[in-house]
């Protein structure tokens, strides 16, 4: 036991943690970005996450780094996490889990239960995915609500003579905590940095995974290289969207009759009950008349 908690301890501590400011935020507060106030950096709690960090870094699993990225990126990630943070966390909720079920394996049960204590652990490394999860189909569907509006307005004043960046940004300014308005500035400062304007779209949908949003970039795509004006393309876009909601929504209520129609009966059945159940226990009685 000593020499395992030696080498535990030893794999804990062998690499030495860096207390310098990764590059890309150095840039990105060199620029203006205000400062993140997260886990990472906590005086005390710092050290411990860094540690973690470096446990992070060493695991492949190259399918829940997909997973976790797309949905950081669909949740607009606000404390501006790498997917290496994201699964240091994790790990760090899997051990809290893991004690936790030690100590209560041990006090309560008196035993040391391996398979409670696995099963609390795996809980723990997925809670933090399952809240991003969550987060991220909540901020999606804000957008997809937005998307439409958005989409009149620009096609208004691109009607009126103003370019796809003049107008984007005019939208940008008079909404600026929009989290659609947030993704399409992206999209401009993608642009002015040199990347064309399909690219920018193209990563737009890698962010935002709405079929309604990639059907508007491929049509804007395409219109670029038939010479289509946008603004045609833009308002035959929101307006199908709009049909394609009222069409759900037909769907949806014509379903609810359905599904109503199952607890319908089983309330008449327990009326039917109610009303001539004391009559036919009479008259099994022999006491009817």
């Amino acid at each position: 036991m000593g020499g395992s908690f030696f080498l535990l301890i030893w794999s804990v501590f062998r690499t030495p943690v860096s207390d310098a400011v990764p590059v890309h935020r150095q840039f990105t507060s060199a620029l203006g970005a205000e400062q993140r106030q997260t886990f990472f950096e906590k005086p005390l709690l710092g050290r411990v996450m860094k540690i973690t960090l470096l446990w992070a870094r060493r695991l492949g699993l190259p399918g829940l780094r997909r997973y976790i990225r797309q949905h950081l990126d669909a949740s607009g990630n606000p404390n501006n996490y790498s997917v290496d943070e994201y699964l240091s966390i994790c790990l760090v909720c899997s051990i809290v889990m893991g004690l936790s079920a030690l100590a209560l394996s041990l006090l309560v049960l008196g035993t040391l239960d391996l398979v409670v204590i696995c099963v609390l652990g795996a809980m723990g490394f997925g809670i933090p995915i399952w809240l991003l999860k969550g987060a991220s189909a909540t901020r999606l569907m804000r957008i997809s609500k937005q998307l439409p509006y958005t989409l009149d307005l620009i096609a208004l004043m691109m009607g009126a003579g103003s370019t796809f960046n003049e107008a984007v940004g005019t939208i940008i300014r008079d909404q600026p905590e929009d989290e659609l308005n947030q993704e399409l500035k992206m999209v401009l400062a993608q642009i002015d940095l040199g990347t064309s304007r399909s690219e920018a779209l193209a990563l737009l949908g890698v962010r935002i995974p709405l079929d309604a949003l990639r059907s508007v970039i491929g049509a804007a795509n395409q219109a670029q290289v038939l010479g289509t004006p946008l603004s045609t393309i833009f308002k035959s876009q929101s307006d199908m969207m709009r049909m394609y909601r009222s069409v759900r929504a037909e769907k949806l209520s014509a379903s609810a009759s359905l599904r109503l129609m199952f607890p319908n009966v089983l309330i008449l059945v327990a009326v039917v009950i109610f009303l001539f159940g004391p009559m036919m226990i009479k008259y099994m009685q022999g006491s009817l008349f």
